[in-house]
């Protein structure tokens, strides 16, 4: 049974078709306090962003909130997100995060409990989560939960002005070997649709490690409500492919900023297809799409991505860039049947 202190919490729940602009302002000044912790050199999220991607949804997730608020401030919550069609029907993501100064009085407790029921009754049988170095409670909380490591990561940063002189310009110097670049500043062209989302599916040779987690085949659906997405979060997004000579695609890479706080830019995907590697088409990508957000973008002053410690190939790449260790993060997860025993034996 769970302790007096949790069951009398008050908790909110909200789900995707109950979330309101004044949600989304509350929801917004508690991460930025949160992130004030994890990321204290970092500029604050805009509320309007947010709410800006809570109305374009995509219409295969279902995202569903539990908060508990004192005086209408949010000083506790948790989130799940599951995609209702595809691949990876068994499981769904967690974000669980309590103010430092709200800890220890059983709050993440009590909304783990509401989130793993919910999703059990959904039959979702895993939930994912993540912690990182910054903020070193979470992965107690995650090992006391339950919850096993699945994945050790890095975000990784490249500071603009480390990048080695005179290397984007090698890297973007190919052979006649009958390999294009093609960049895409407006969303991906309607004739190359269907290719993309197919060679988006790549990025399942990502390593995993330990994680129990399902190919996902992306649709080309999908991409344009990530599209829509991206755009209602105010970001602007530059993808970069190449083309193999007989025109087909063969790699891609993304990054995106908001330019309304430029400074920060976010590497997404890179892959390239197994039968076009050995020919430099990562570094050229990368260099490629480095050169763009130089173009596009003057005031961004560094880039950051996620990567597998396990990912030796794509780790090379970016460290012979200039990107280097930032933050170290952990994905967590645990048997939803397993969290709600432990919950409840204790």
């Amino acid at each position: 049974m769970l302790g007096a202190d949790m069951t009398t919490t008050d908790v909110q729940q909200r789900d995707h078709t109950a979330l309101t602009e004044e949600f989304a302002r509350a929801l917004v000044a508690h991460l930025n306090r949160m992130r004030a912790e994890s990321h204290p050199d970092d500029p604050p999220t805009d509320p309007a962003n947010v709410w800006g991607q809570m109305q374009h949804l995509p219409p295969i997730l279902e995202l569903d909130f539990w908060t508990v608020e004192d005086g209408g401030t949010i000083v506790a919550h948790a989130r799940t997100q599951a995609f209702t069609v595809g691949q990876n029907q068994h499981l769904a993501e967690l974000e669980l995060m309590v103010s430092p100064a709200a800890r220890g009085r059983g709050l993440g407790r009590t909304l783990l409990g509401h989130a793993a029921r919910s999703m059990q009754a959904r039959g979702r049988t895993l939930l994912l989560t993540q912690t990182n170095d910054r903020v070193p409670a979470g992965e107690v909380f995650a090992r006391r939960a339950g919850f096993q490591p699945g994945l050790s990561n890095h975000v990784n940063r490249l500071l603009l002005t480390d990048i080695p002189d005179g290397l984007l310009d090698a890297w973007t110097t190919r052979p006649d070997d009958g390999y294009t670049l093609d960049v895409w500043t407006d969303g991906v062209p309607e004739a190359d649709l269907d290719a993309y989302a197919e060679l988006l599916n790549v990025m399942n040779s990502a390593p995993r490690d330990d994680l129990d987690v399902e190919d996902h085949r992306t649709t080309p659906e999908e991409v344009r409500s990530m599209e829509t997405l991206t755009r209602a979060g105010g970001r602007v997004a530059v993808v970069a492919v190449v083309r193999a000579p007989d025109g087909t695609l063969a790699g891609l890479t993304d990054v995106s900023w908001r330019p309304a706080q430029p400074g920060i830019v976010s590497q997404g995907n890179t892959g390239v297809l197994p039968a076009h590697r050995g020919h430099q088409l990562g570094r050229w990508l990368k260099a490629a799409n480095v050169r763009e957000v130089l173009r596009l973008n003057p005031h961004a002053t560094e880039i950051r991505t996620q990567n597998a410690d396990s990912n030796g190939p794509m780790l090379k790449i970016n460290t012979d860039l200039g990107f280097r260790p930032f933050m170290a993060s952990t994905v967590w997860q645990g048997a939803v049947a397993d969290v709600r025993s432990g919950l409840e034996r204790n």
